[in-house]
């Protein structure tokens, strides 16, 4: 167990300014890669190196929004989402809800067949569906919860016959849930390390934690998504490694710390500012030490200053927020402002003295081990013990973070990021209803129950944004959860690259990525 160092008082405030002193944020421009010479190289490969490892390759069973980098390659979904994660067309054509919101009509994609030959129709989808539901250990079971039955309409459609309408569905569909595995690969017993699906490559080689190389699928039903020969996924934690490789040409793309930008620039990296809707949070569990308690929750959030450490760590590339919901989500509420509970520790003392803890509270968090995150807890950490709150810490790699606070149960809170989902009412569904995979703790309200529903009994935009922005007023209110910032991490690419549109930075598809053949 590796704990974090505590540093408080006036030299935490020392170090800080000295920080943003150092980090202002870097105008963008100079040092820029030239564009590639000649066209795409077919048979080019594709490097990519990912900030955490996969947790696991049954996508019905992985645990973390981060796996879905690794599974989106082999695994093709029933839908996919454009850049504003609008549903579109994945491997079924349309879809419509019945007049009563209580079926799901889908008409499947014709001439897919799985890696292994078994051809995708109508009974693998009903097969995948079935067992996404039922599989031990699956953590989509909750979302596809309303889903009672599904019947076989033709040879390439499907009805999902739902107990409860659910506007959310065709997006949850986008997800992990919606990942289509042949049905003749169900009961492999090497499943996790070896994935058989219907996507654009197929996995040639796995080292787990190290790299996983992909291969090009001939024949594949979107041939415009598939522009090289492979993508090869190199797993590196630390910042450094991954510049380095970029800069020798081991790799073609990752996400750079903040910090790495001027290097990267010099270096001559083309860099863009990423988006995301996943955020960095320090998420309670609610049933645990002394979370339970509304004031509790809200002195943690009057304790800790966000922005110092947005502008200290990642150099101005976040912006700071407490709401689960990015502003670009047409769901996020505009009335709420940025920080409903600003950075105020004699506010926080006074509220833990409500609480009855004029003494403070101690619990344990787990933190990720990348240096970002460790570099996040120990600005929070000393935050907390300002105001007499001692947090101590146990490290482990973020792969395995998600198992052991949302399965097993383990530690008072998760420090990370994560949270995003393709629709709003996956992310309000997990993290905050009764049965969420990702509330450990099984609290919610009232008032978040019944808005859940409403928001999935409806498939009018305009109705669906007023009933989340309800929910965000519900989920500030309560302090249900610690969101801090959403990170906007530069994306840096080498002089080769022709095409590559990361869409959400943190979970890049890699569809129609291109490069031009080596000089």
């Amino acid at each position: 167990m590796r704990r974090i160092r505590s540093v408080v008082g006036s030299t935490v405030a020392a170090l800080l300014l000295g920080l943003v002193a150092a980090c202002a944020p870097l105008p963008s421009g100079g040092g820029q890669a030239a564009g590639p010479s000649g066209p795409a190289d077919p048979n080019a490969i594709f490097g990519w190196a990912h900030i955490v490892g996969l947790s696991r390759f049954d996508p019905h069973r992985a645990t973390s929004s981060y796996d879905n980098t690794f599974l989106f390659l082999t695994y093709d979904r029933l839908v996919h989402v454009d850049r504003d994660l609008d549903p579109v067309p994945g491997l079924a054509t349309s879809w419509r809800f019945g007049p009563d919101g209580r079926t799901l009509d889908l008409q499947l994609r014709e001439g897919v067949t799985f890696h292994d030959g078994t051809p995708f129709d109508a009974a693998a989808v009903k097969a995948n569906l079935e067992r996404a539901k039922t599989v031990e250990g699956s953590s989509v079971r909750n979302e596809l919860a309303s889903v009672q039955s599904v019947d076989v309409t033709g040879p390439l459609a499907v009805r999902l016959n739902l107990s409860t309408p659910n506007a959310a569905l065709p997006l949850i569909l986008s997800d992990r849930a919606g990942a289509m595995i042949s049905p003749a690969a169900f009961d492999n017993p090497d499943l996790d390390q070896a994935p058989v699906g219907a996507g654009m490559f197929r996995v040639a080689s796995y080292q787990p934690q190290a790299k996983i190389e992909y291969r090009r699928v001939d024949g594949y039903w979107d041939p415009a998504a598939v522009q090289v020969a492979g993508v090869d996924m190199y797993i590196y934690v630390d910042p450094t490694t991954r510049l380095n490789a970029l800069r020798t040409g081991k790799i073609d793309g990752s996400i750079i710390s903040a910090e790495q930008v001027p290097e990267a620039e010099a270096a001559g990296l083309r860099l863009e500012r990423g988006r995301s809707n996943n955020f960095y949070f320090f998420h309670p569990n609610r049933s645990r030490s002394e979370f339970g308690k509304l004031e509790v929750r809200q002195a943690l959030a009057h304790a800790i200053n966000r922005q110092a450490i947005v502008d200290s760590v990642f150099r101005g590339y976040a912006t700071v927020s407490e709401q689960p919901l990015p502003g670009w989500s047409f769901a996020h509420n505009p009335d709420l402002p940025p920080e409903p509970h600003p950075y105020d520790p004699e506010r926080a003392r006074r509220l833990l003295a409500q609480a009855g803890l004029p003494n403070g509270f101690a619990f344990e968090a787990l933190v990720p081990s990348s240096p970002d995150s460790i570099r996040i807890a120990e600005a929070v950490q000393a935050d907390l013990a300002a105001v007499g709150v001692r947090m101590s810490t146990r490290v482990m790699e973020g792969q395995q973070l998600t198992d052991v606070f949302f399965a097993r149960k383990e530690g008072d809170l998760l420090m990370g990021s994560g949270g995003g989902r393709a629709d709003p009412a996956q992310m309000t569904a997990l993290r905050y209803l009764p049965t969420g995979f990702n509330n450990p703790g099984g609290t919610s309200t009232p008032t978040i129950e019944r808005l859940q529903q409403e928001a999935l009994a409806t498939t009018d935009q305009a109705q669906r944004a007023e009933i989340f922005r309800r929910m965000m007023q519900e989920v500030s209110d309560q302090v249900l959860d610690g969101v801090l910032f959403y990170p906007e991490s530069p994306v840096a690419t080498t002089g080769q690259v022709i095409s590559f549109d990361p869409a959400l930075s943190d979970r890049p598809e890699f569809r129609g990525v291109s490069k031009a053949a080596a000089s």
